[in-house]
């Protein structure tokens, strides 16, 4: 794509209130690039608040499309609204472990010992030399 004039700013805020600030269909409409129009919003404090509004609408948007599919007895929106809204109650597939209680860990640095006992195990940092000596 060329690196097109957009005809004034007045046309860029059109454009992208037509396109719900999609920078890509933006600029496919003035011939430009996507950086261009990434470019010209972010120079304008303006602009990207509009950018930032247009996007939060759209979100809105599908969140309620997202609700109107729950309510329709839609599992698969039900299921990814749980696991994205209601982790808190325990709707996740990755365990989240959150420590009890906060623990200082213990790490010695010195010189390697030539005999390590054999309940010990040697952590070699990438120079080889041994960092820290770790209970198995």
């Amino acid at each position: 794509m060329s690196r097109k004039k957009i005809p004034s700013r007045a046309a860029l805020v059109e454009a992208l209130r037509e396109n719900d600030g999609n920078m890509a269909a933006t600029a496919r409409r003035f011939h430009c690039t996507r950086q261009r129009v990434w470019d010209l919003v972010n120079e304008d404090a303006e602009l990207r608040a509009l950018v930032e509004e247009l996007t939060e609408t759209f979100i809105d948007e599908a969140e309620n499309k997202l609700y109107e599919a729950i309510r329709a007895g839609n599992v698969v929106a039900t299921i990814f609204f749980l696991k994205t809204k209601a982790r808190h109650r325990g709707y996740s597939e990755r365990l989240e472990l959150i420590p009890l209680s906060r623990q200082e860990i213990k790490i010695e640095l010195g010189v390697p010992s030539s005999e390590i006992e054999n309940n010990h195990t040697q952590t070699l940092d990438i120079d080889r030399t041994a960092v820290a000596l770790l209970e198995q």
